[in-house]
């Protein structure tokens, strides 16, 4: 793949002349992957402790009942069954997650429900049993008498004024309703020559990952310990969520996330099933494991993404955006979620609509609405996906309004390199970017003149061809003002590493992120091993263990690379000066001139003069009584890294896709797919552009395939791969990847995250493309995701419709 050069912007803290890298942008292959092909990871699922019990968790049919009783006898006499539980033994337990945002409606989380369920799928009781087989047998023997009561299953019926609340002592049924609007928006919207409205629909859709949820607990009663391994993206957060819903302090309570198939965010929240199989444990004197069916799954799991957008764009006779109006409504489901609550698309919506464009004045309304669904949690890209559909559908329509290029209206009001710094009217600062660039280079990666004259050529012959675009900006690396500004219950901007020598000098890198499939047990080797001149193969980097590293936050929000990687540069530096301090009393030089690197310190400009990096470090622990003095023996150094003070570093890129549809049966394959990041210096090639690759696979999927739909009584229709369709590797096409690399003047080594970028454009890519596709037949809106069969049949039949009425 072509890499362009460095943009000339500075970078921050850059190595020094002895550290030159050798592995930093380098194409290492990922350390994992070749234990994991072979079948030798280890999973929560292949976790049993001696005298292991199994829980299965029986879970409501009805979207929102009274709980009139629950009938556990006949389970609970059923054969090599312990124990089941209800609602009530754990009524002294549950998980809240509150906002300090003024108004937010707080929703407390039954471990097990008590008096009412709140949609299909919340647990109900819990049958423990000797093996999963017998816990399953039993649990069908549960038998709940739920009386149905009415059940608001979208974001209109719950907002109704005859709604009834869905929690005790709310007022509506909205957690939080937020406004902001700039000083000069009512004048710049009342006097704008030319206005567009469009109302735009994302399905609700999750991550589905390779490997469900699943934990094992323990609990030792001689000390009080609870060992938990889970499924977890975020071991420090899960562990701090415990401790309030268990009341015991979390010195008590270690976390351990082992391999992890998959999270994507929907394993970046504390779950009802973690606690209670943390309190079983501590009842029945053994080990509970639970492990989740694909059903459950589907009905339990967090879901995400269901935004609903309305939004006006004022703008002048050069298609110049003067102000953007934005309202903004997401379905959060029955309950905020920890840690995040149910502020976090919303409020991320709010802030990143604006996008790459240079719009100064800004009025929007978001409310985050609480319905009789599965609750709502983190999905990859995190409310940016919805945010990058809308304001580019918008440019699209105001392109079509002028008559001007798709292109060209982007030019006009893209953020040039003279923009920033710029402050968004939503408040974010982003730090740096190459907007025009990546989209002039995307052009010609894609080849969009010769697409084109397809595309005629196509439409010739009578076919539906189309070509689709988007440019977005992405907020990342998030900072601890800005987890502030948020009001979630844990401001979680910073990360930790820990770094240590030991006496053969062999590093080992401890981090509080976690590496399912990102690559980071792989690049933070490389940032180590070039800060410490070391071979890659002698430094060892250990995740997931809260008893192990240092507290963190974990791996979330396009953030690791950024903050884990500054905290280890931080933790490796400062071992590395240890060495050139002791390196120099031994020969006889001043610090500033050791050199670091090759396995070895010598002295600069006398290479003959040096000592190799495995004989500094036995003699620093083996022979105290040679080391200079107040020098003490050992090499480890623990360093916390938060970035600039500001909203993160800003990556950027562009999306261009063709596609084909089929006009008898609606069917839309996508063609080609060429994408530019600009995510700033590279610390592995491969791993940013599999981040790409896997992004955009799972972006094909919110744009044709994947959906979450209920009926009017709350009842979920997706809850099998029959129902809920995802992409398969024939529905996505060959790719272009190019790079643009402009450093944040803000983080060390001018990194900034990327790991979301490729599932955020594709919808608005996609849409875009179906919609050209359509536009010789007549007028049409393509405004709803996912493009399914069946809707793009009826965008067809409304293009016929408005061509043949034109």
């Amino acid at each position: 793949m072509p890499l362009s050069a460095p943009s000339t912007a500075s970078r921050a803290e850059p190595m020094t002349a002895d550290q030159a890298p050798r592995y930093f942008g380098a194409r290492v292959s990922r350390r994992q992957d070749d234990r994991l092909l072979r079948g030798a990871g280890r999973y929560v699922a292949d976790i049993n402790p001696a005298g292991v019990l199994a829980a299965k968790f029986v879970r409501s049919h009805q979207a929102h009942a009274s709980v009139t009783s629950i009938d556990i006898d006949a389970a609970g006499a059923s054969e090599g069954v312990r124990t089941v539980f209800v609602g009530g033994d754990f009524a002294d337990h549950e998980i809240r997650c509150v906002s300090s945002y003024a108004a937010f409606q707080e929703s407390a989380q039954p471990i097990l429900a008590v008096d009412r369920v709140r949609h299909v799928g919340e647990a109900l009781a819990m049958v423990v049993a000797e093996d999963e087989y017998l816990a399953e047998d039993a649990s069908e023997l549960v038998v709940a008498d739920l009386e149905p009561l009415p059940a608001a299953v979208d974001i209109d019926a719950a907002l109704d004024v005859g709604c009834a609340p869905l929690h005790p002592g709310w007022r509506h049924n909205a957690f939080v309703r937020r406004q902001v609007k700039t000083y000069g928006f009512d004048d710049a919207s009342s006097s704008a020559p030319h206005r567009v409205s469009i109302e735009l629909h994302n399905g609700r859709h999750s991550g589905i990952p390779m490997e469900n949820r699943a934990c094992v607990a323990e609990h030792d009663p001689g000390t009080g310990q609870f060992r938990l391994h889970t499924t977890t993206q975020i071991p420090h957060l899960v562990r701090a969520g415990l401790s309030w819903a268990l009341g015991v302090p979390e010195s008590l309570i270690q976390v351990i996330a082992p391999d992890v198939g998959g999270g994507f965010g929907v394993k970046a929240q504390l779950y009802r099933e973690e606690v209670a199989c943390c309190l079983a444990a501590r009842q029945l004197g053994r080990p509970v494991k639970w492990v989740e069916d694909r059903r459950e799954h589907f009905v339990a799991a967090h879901h995400s993404r269901e935004h609903r957008h309305k939004v006006t764009g004022y703008f002048d006779d050069e298609g110049t955006i003067l102000a953007l109006e934005a309202d903004i409504a997401v379905d959060m489901g029955a309950y905020s979620v920890f840690p995040w609550t149910a502020t976090m698309d919303g409020g991320m919506a709010m802030g990143i609509l604006p996008g790459p464009y240079r719009i100064r004045e800004y009025s929007v309304a978001s409310t985050s609405v609480c319905t009789n669904k599965t609750p709502y949690g983190a999905y990859r890209g995190v409310a940016r996906p919805a945010a990058c559909f809308s304001i580019e559908r918008l440019m699209d329509q105001i392109a079509r309004h002028l008559g001007v290029d798709r292109v060209e209206i982007r030019n006009r009001n893209l953020l040039t390199g003279g923009d920033y710094p710029w402050r968004s009217p939503s408040g974010l600062v982003y730090d740096s970017g190459s907007l025009i660039e990546s989209l002039e280079a995307v052009v010609d990666l894609a080849d969009l003149e010769g697409l084109l004259k397809c595309q005629a050529d196509a439409r010739a012959a009578g076919r539906l061809v189309g070509v689709g675009l988007a440019v977005f900006t992405e907020q990342t690396a998030h900072t601890t003002q800005e987890f502030k500004q948020r009001g979630v219950p844990i401001v979680f901007g910073y990360e930790t590493a820990k770094v240590r020598l030991d006496a053969s000098g062999t590093a080992v890198v401890s981090a509080s992120i976690h590496d399912h499939g990102q690559g980071l047990e792989t690049t933070l080797a490389q940032i180590a091993a070039d800060r410490l001149g070391l071979a890659l193969e002698q430094v060892r980097v250990t995740y997931g263990d809260t008893e192990q590293v240092a507290y963190g936050a974990g791996t979330f929000a396009s953030r690791s690379a950024v903050l884990a990687g500054g905290a280890v540069t931080k933790a490796a530096d400062a071992v590395a000066d240890t060495l050139r301090e002791v390196a120099a009393h031994i020969l006889e030089a001043a610090p500033e001139d050791m050199v670091v690197e090759s396995g070895r310190v010598s002295v600069a400009g006398s290479p003959s003069r040096f000592i190799e990096t495995s004989e500094l470090c036995r003699l620093i622990y083996q022979r105290p009584e040679r080391l200079p003095e107040g020098v003490e023996p050992h090499l480890e150094a623990s360093r916390t890294y938060d970035a600039h003070p500001g909203t993160g570093a800003y990556t950027n890129a562009a999306h261009l896709a063709s596609v084909e549809i089929d006009p008898l049966t609606g069917k839309t394959r996508v063609l080609s797919y060429a994408v530019v990041e600009d995510c700033g210096p590279m610390i592995n090639p491969t791993i940013v552009e599999g981040q790409i690759f896997g992004g955009v696979a799972q972006g094909i999927g919110t744009a044709l395939f994947e959906e979450f739909l209920y009926d009017e009584a709350g009842q979920p229709l997706s809850t099998t791969f029959a129902d809920y369709l995802v992409p398969v590797m024939s529905d996505i096409p060959d790719f272009r990847v190019a790079h643009l690399q402009t450093p944040s003047p803000h983080t060390i080594g001018g990194l900034k995250g990327m790991g979301e970028g490729g599932a955020i454009a594709p919808g608005a890519v996609i849409a875009s493309a179906v919609e050209d596709a359509l536009s010789h037949l007549g007028a049409v809106i393509v405004d709803r995701l996912p493009l399914t069969p069946e809707r793009v049949l009826g965008y067809i039949d409304a293009a016929n419709s408005s061509g043949a009425s034109a």
